[in-house]
């Protein structure tokens, strides 16, 4: 049997339930989910061991009523671990005044999001993204969001916490990072800085993927002799589509994702020259044919093949390639699909990409900035973040002279760059011969061969250092292990005298490339500081704390030791390629290890078919059919996440929070974006449930029901959205016929559309009815005390006095100071005097 207890937002939160357990919860924020089984049981089933990691800041959508939150107290806290729990500020609110949150531990908070600044700063949010341990869920109540708040909340804090993650990773310059650097020294030939003001004065155009640029591809092409074009890599389809080759095409970005929006690139030919950033995602450096020009350093310890050079600058591509094009001497830069907000109806890329393909996107916030038409459009948190940055680096190149445009009307506005309509463009008159000006700066630079031994030589001495200090901190691990007494005190100093001497080779011998061991290692290296213990040291982890930090920068000189010599194999397998007579044996294992397979089109483009042994054709055509199979494949991981964004249970969230706040013009939007929906047979449902709100705000009744009826009559999805709004509608209309008929619906579906069914039916007249239903929703809800009320003042109307008192009785019971309660016991007390009156009058 449950329990209730009357909540203070009735109709949106639903009554406040105790279950069979004595758990208290809110009926609409997690409906049936704590009817059979506890909130201890089912969080341990949703969540198991995940939110008792140590040393993790765990930052959680909704807290099921505070549930979630108790579970967690009930617990022993892990060491060094916070919760931060975000709510919709009425939610909380509603939370506070029924005592839910109280006698919270001080590693939680539970806030709304204008908290969200200073409790990110109370909780060192930074230094657990340092060590890659914040963490994100959505509490229950957020993933089912009967209350259509918690989607826009998980959305927007989704798009900060990856927004704060990247950011941290740059400024501490993540492993990855120096991995891919790493990774890539085989591939790093040539700097960017040898075409350093090789187009003075000149005009170029950047591409990016925004929406705008599939009105600007046309322009493009007709101009393309005059022209010298940037491109971003993730618009490579695009450009193949509409057979525009670019003259230079960009990348920085070091992961796996980045491959699978970009590797379309790969088609290009030798007209078009890859800049890419020291650390970009290997299998697209590795398997390009044509040139490339990398940024940044070559080597991540101080290296002589550390030449000058340009440097990658963020947080975006477009930041980047906006820089390389001021340095390379273009003083008038044209941008287009640079548009860092989205369309109207929610596509955020051109067509061709895979968040065009998915659909439109419908997880998006509220957020909106302004266009240089004047109007406003939705955007992103990172858009939101790249805009700023854009308009610092805007503002630098202007103030250096660099003129800057953007041709799209519908782009965000961005202070530093003005807009000009392609139409107003005065382009050069002369062709820019992109080819000579590149091979003539490229004359004289190192040649491939030369460059090879001078980074085996490179590689060869890193190696030897790291092994060194390998060596180094295994003797001090043991020193360090065996200088202790049973009570955690040094009892041996001349064991202590060592340990100095090591660190002073450490420091002095081996400086450079022991500061690479602890930057490669740094999140072990942060965690020794212990910034989020809970507890002062004990003597026994005072003695510990030697061994973790020589066993910190053990793993990380291991690690590093790994990937040099990867980096060595993939030198010496770069030398088989300039070979006479090369192994293929080498560069085939190579190639299935970097999963570099295009390199095989290199190889057959570089050696007669005669050098390559009969016997390997077979394991070469393999490597041909993997590449081809991999660069064809569209069901990559980056089109699914694109599709989550897309799904139509998003739609359902967002139509509800935009119909709430009254956004006629964006549910128009939105229903516009449903004829481009890739799942057009399932979106009818949901495109009459738009025309219904829409109808609704313009109070157009008749149009409403029919949009509503068409959900009905079709089936069950969004069948409990429709009924409910039908109900509004027909009692707005004293349409008591309908209001019953919809409301009779939603009682069978829902339990909580019983008490307004009971309402109804008394309106109506059919009062058993009404008492009926009001004893069917008190027995699953016994402490509903408005409900109660209405039941007790139902039966006094209708003369059912014992009843009436049995009802106010049990009220009273639960809650003696409940005045309405009291009240009708006074008036039905009045009501049985008078009647003994008259009785005695008769008699």
């Amino acid at each position: 049997m449950t329990q209730c207890e009357q909540g203070s937002e009735e109709q949106r939160l639903g009554p406040l339930c105790v279950n069979d357990f004595g758990e208290r919860y809110y009926y609409n924020l997690n409906r049936h989910g704590f009817d059979k089984v506890s909130a201890e049981v089912l969080f341990d089933t949703k969540f198991g061991k995940a939110l008792f990691e140590e040393d993790a800041l765990n930052v959680i959508i909704g807290t099921d009523s505070g549930l979630l939150l108790r579970y967690l107290q009930a617990r022993p806290l892990p060491n060094g671990t916070r919760y931060l729990f975000i709510e919709p500020e009425s939610v909380l609110a509603a939370l506070d005044a029924n005592g839910l949150l109280t006698d919270m531990d001080e590693r939680m908070a539970c806030i709304a999001m204008s908290d969200w600044v200073d409790a990110i700063g109370r909780f060192k949010i930074t230094d657990y993204f340092y060590i890659d341990a914040v963490r994100s869920y959505n509490a229950i109540c957020a993933q089912d969001d009967y209350i259509e708040e918690y989607a826009e909340l998980s959305w927007h804090v989704t798009e900060l916490l990856s927004q704060l993650h990247w950011q941290t990773s740059v400024e501490l310059g993540a492993e990855a990072f120096i991995a891919r650097q790493i990774h890539n020294i085989a591939d790093n030939k040539l700097p960017a800085k040898l075409l350093a003001g090789a187009f003075a004065g000149k005009t170029v155009v950047l591409l990016a993927g925004g929406p705008s640029l599939d009105s600007a591809l046309p322009w493009v092409r007709t101009h393309r002799d005059r022209l010298v074009v940037f491109a971003v890599s993730r618009i490579a389809r695009q450009l193949l589509q509409a057979d525009l080759y670019p003259d230079f095409i960009f990348s920085v970005d070091p992961t796996e994702l980045s491959f699978d929006i970009s590797k379309e690139m790969l088609e290009f030919d030798e007209r078009t020259v890859f800049v890419c950033s020291h650390h970009t995602v290997p299998t697209l450096l590795n398997q390009w044919r044509g040139l490339a020009l990398y940024l940044g350093d070559r080597l991540p310890w101080t290296s002589d093949l550390n030449c000058p050079n340009l440097e990658s600058v963020g947080p975006t591509v477009t930041n980047t390639a906006l820089q390389v094009a001021y340095r390379f001497g273009f003083r008038r830069i044209v941008l287009a699909g640079v548009d860092l907000c989205f369309t109207r109806d929610g596509f955020t890329h051109a067509k061709g990409s895979n968040e065009a393909l998915a659909g439109p996107r419908f997880n998006l916030t509220s957020l909106q900035v302004q266009t240089n038409a004047g109007g406003m459009a939705p955007t992103s948190c990172d858009f939101a973040q790249a805009i700023h940055s854009l308009a610092l680096q805007a503002r630098h190149l202007s103030a250096a002279g660099c003129d800057i445009v953007n041709v799209s009307e519908h782009a965000a506005k961005v202070d530093g760059i003005r807009y000009l309509a392609l139409a107003e463009l005065d382009l050069p008159q002369t062709a820019v011969d992109v080819a000579d000006i590149v091979q003539s700066r490229l004359a004289g630079s190192d040649e491939e061969a030369a460059y090879y031994v001078k980074a085996l030589t490179d590689l060869r001495r890193a190696r030897f250092q790291i092994r060194s200090i390998a060596k180094l901190v295994e003797d001090a691990r043991r020193i360090n292990d065996a200088m202790y007494n049973e009570h955690g005190v040094i009892g041996e100093y001349k064991d202590k005298q060592k340990l100095d001497k090591i660190e002073k080779k450490l420091k002095r011998e081996h400086r450079h490339y022991s500061r690479l061991v602890k930057k490669f290692g740094i999140r072990r290296f942060i965690k020794l500081a212990k910034p989020f213990n809970d507890q002062d040291w004990t003597a026994e982890e005072a003695k510990q704390l030697g061994n973790v930090f020589y066993d910190a920068y053990r793993d990380g000189a291991a690690k590093l030791l790994q990937l040099i010599e990867a980096s060595i194999d993939r030198v010496l397998a770069r030398q088989q390629e300039l070979a006479l007579h090369p192994d293929f044996s080498v560069l085939i294992a190579q190639a299935r290890k970097d999963r570099s397979f295009g390199r095989v089109r290199l190889w057959r483009r570089r050696f007669a078919a005669e050098l390559i042994p009969a016997a390997l054709q077979h394991e070469l055509a393999e490597l041909d059919s993997a590449y081809l199979r991999v660069l064809h494949d569209r069901e990559t991981r980056h089109f699914v996440q694109a599709k989550g964004q897309s799904s139509l249970q998003n739609l359902r969230q967002r139509a509800g929070m935009l119909f709430k706040h009254q956004k006629v013009e964006e549910l128009a939007d939105l229903r516009n974006s449903l004829r481009k929906h890739p799942e057009p047979e399932n979106v009818a449902p949901y495109q009459a449930l738009i025309t219904g709100y829409l109808a609704e705000l313009a109070r157009d009744h008749d149009a409403a029901l029919d949009a509503y009826r068409q959900i009905v009559d079709g089936g069950d999805s969004l069948l409990e959205e429709a009924l409910a709004r039908i109900v509004v509608i027909a009692v707005e209309c004293d349409d008591v016929y309908q209001a019953n008929l919809a409301l009779e619906c939603l009682a069978r579906l829902n339990p909580l559309y019983q008490s307004w069914y009971a309402e109804i039916q008394r309106l109506h007249g059919d009062i058993l009815v009404a008492i009926d239903t009001y004893n069917a929703y008190i027995r699953r809800f016994p402490d509903d005390s408005a409900a109660q009320l209405k039941l007790a003042r139902l039966y006094l109307d209708q003369g059912i006095y014992e009843a009436a008192e049995l009802m106010l009785d049990h009220l009273l019971t639960n809650k003696p100071g409940l005045e309405a309660a009291l009240a009708m016991r006074l008036q039905l007390a009045k009501i049985r005097a008078d009647s003994a009156v008259g009785s005695a009058d008769v008699g």
